[in-house]
């Protein structure tokens, strides 16, 4: 059963892959999922935090604590055009140097998945996960 389990498989996937950004990270404050914020916030078109959630496709409740984070540390701030559930976030400028610094450790991590995986199989699962994404 465990052989074919894809609840199983994807989530030790996701650790896995999770755990290389996260080393990756670690020298600048942040974990994968933190940076993942900031690139959508940095890249703005959602209207409420709500909104970024679905995009993220987080739980609220852990969207909240993960923006609350991230303004602890000064690289968000509210947008003074929303309040409560319609609040935005915006990157203050400690957030979009954070931006500058981590996206080629990003991208690092990007090419080295890449290249262990080859372009071939690199395509397939992106294709597999955006396919998996969609039925949920």
């Amino acid at each position: 059963m465990n052989d074919e389990c894809l609840v199983l498989k994807s989530r030790k996937a996701a650790r896995a892959i999770t755990r290389r950004y996260n080393v990756l990270l670690k020298p600048y404050g942040l974990q994968s999922t933190q940076a993942s914020l900031l690139f959508c916030i940095g890249g703005g078109g959602f209207h409420s935090i709500s909104s970024l959630a679905r995009q993220m496709d987080l739980e609220r409740s852990a969207m909240t604590r993960n923006l609350a984070v991230l303004q602890r540390q000064g690289l968000i701030a509210p947008d003074k055009t929303g309040q409560g559930r319609m609040q935005v976030f915006a990157l203050t400028p400690q957030g979009e140097e954070k931006v500058r610094q981590i996206l080629p450790v990003w991208q690092q991590a990007q090419t080295e998945i890449r290249g262990e995986l080859g372009a071939n199989d690199w395509q397939a699962v992106q294709q597999a996960l955006s396919r998996m994404a969609a039925i949920g």
